[in-house]
């Protein structure tokens, strides 16, 4: 599976599942997914280009951050 597909994987599941995203929860959804995502390296960038993109919010220290789903980015691609 490519990295768009990974990606469109977890924007569905943020906007579908309300709540904080960590990247133990991502990697999580990639395994239930049955995607293989080498390290949770992946999972920390995947989140993080999200909250690039507008479609997440980052929350809490760097190391205790965690993401929630941007009400006002209306979740459009």
């Amino acid at each position: 599976m490519s990295a768009a597909d990974r990606l469109a994987v977890l924007r569905r599941a943020v906007r579908d599942h309300a709540g904080e995203w960590t990247t133990g929860k991502v990697v999580q959804l990639y395994m239930e997914r049955g995607l293989h995502v080498p390290c949770r390296k992946t999972a920390r960038d995947d989140l993080a280009l999200l909250a690039r993109q507008g479609l997440l919010t980052e929350r809490g220290p760097q190391n205790g951050r965690h993401y929630t789903f941007n009400r006002w980015s209306g979740g459009d691609d």
